[in-house]
């Protein structure tokens, strides 16, 4: 495997207010919430207008070297700058590491979001992802995932039942072009070992997302300046499946984490979670 320079995308697309306001309604739907009250866009909407570019990386990455299966291992988001209605951006994409490992090659991809004409990054997206099946690739780089910021004092962890159904996990597919079939398609999922579709590990993110917006941050999902998770197992449709919330002991203010795991049938399907507060108003640094 040949490991690319920088890849630049010249065919981003401008950031569509109307569209991060969908993905934000579609993913508040399966925790009982109303749309959300303000326009801004979240951390989860720089994954969406960098996906297609990192999938495209990674396919040009294992092209030619036979049948392999991706495995999303762990996904890292900073926000920068805020998304505005409008904004022409440019998505770049670089790996960072890369390692085989016994099951196949292990990657971290960066890509990086940039206000095209005021030439700002917008946001810093870190994907590690393993390609089970290829392994030929030399040694590169770091693969290291950013650990949880420590809480001092801890407060009392909450918990928010979620209603994932195969509807939901297909709606918020639209809204996230993410069309992966093993998400969409029950023989998909068997063809992969499941018994059924998978939830998008990026949708239970952006659950705990909206809900730490909801309780701590007076609705604004854009006041989550950075975040982190690792995907321990798939969630399918229809399963006992709760998010968990643990805030500092005070009232949440700027720079401080609220931790998240998603837990189903019992067992923690997203762990290592959390997620960094900005302030209200203000720059985002």
């Amino acid at each position: 495997m040949t490991l690319p320079g920088p890849l630049l995308d010249p065919a981003a697309p401008p950031f569509d207010p109307a569209a991060a306001h969908h993905y934000r309604t579609v993913t508040r739907q399966a925790l009982g919430r109303a749309e959300p009250a303000r326009p801004d866009a979240g951390p989860l909407i720089a994954f969406v207008l960098t996906h297609p570019l990192a999938e495209r990386t990674v396919a040009g990455l294992a092209a030619g070297h036979g049948p392999y299966s991706l495995v999303h291992l762990a996904q890292e988001i900073e926000l920068l700058a805020p998304l505005l209605p409008g904004t022409a951006v440019d998505a770049r994409a670089e790996v960072l590491g890369a390692r085989v490992e016994p099951k196949g090659t292990r990657l971290a991809l960066r890509t990086r979001l940039t206000d095209r004409e005021a030439g700002t990054a917008v946001a810093d997206l870190t994907a590690h992802i393993l390609l089970v099946g290829i392994r030929a690739t030399e040694p590169h780089g770091a693969l290291a995932t950013a650990p949880a910021p420590r809480q001092e004092a801890p407060g009392t962890p909450v918990s928010h039942a979620v209603a994932i159904d195969r509807d939901w996990i297909a709606r918020y597919g639209e809204a996230a072009g993410d069309l992966n079939p093993v998400h969409l398609d029950p023989a998909a999922g068997q063809d992969a070992g499941f018994p059924d579709v998978i939830a998008h590990g990026m949708a239970l993110v952006s659950l705990a997302v909206e809900e730490i917006a909801e309780r701590y941050a007076d609705g604004h999902a854009d006041r989550v300046r950075a975040l982190g998770a690792r995907f321990a197992r798939p969630v399918l449709p229809g399963t006992d499946t709760a998010l968990e919330l643990t805030p500092p002991s005070a009232p949440p203010g700027p720079g401080d984490t609220v931790l998240f795991t998603v837990r189903s049938q019992g067992a923690v399907a997203v762990k290592g979670g959390w997620a960094r507060l900005g302030p209200a108003e203000g720059r985002h640094r």
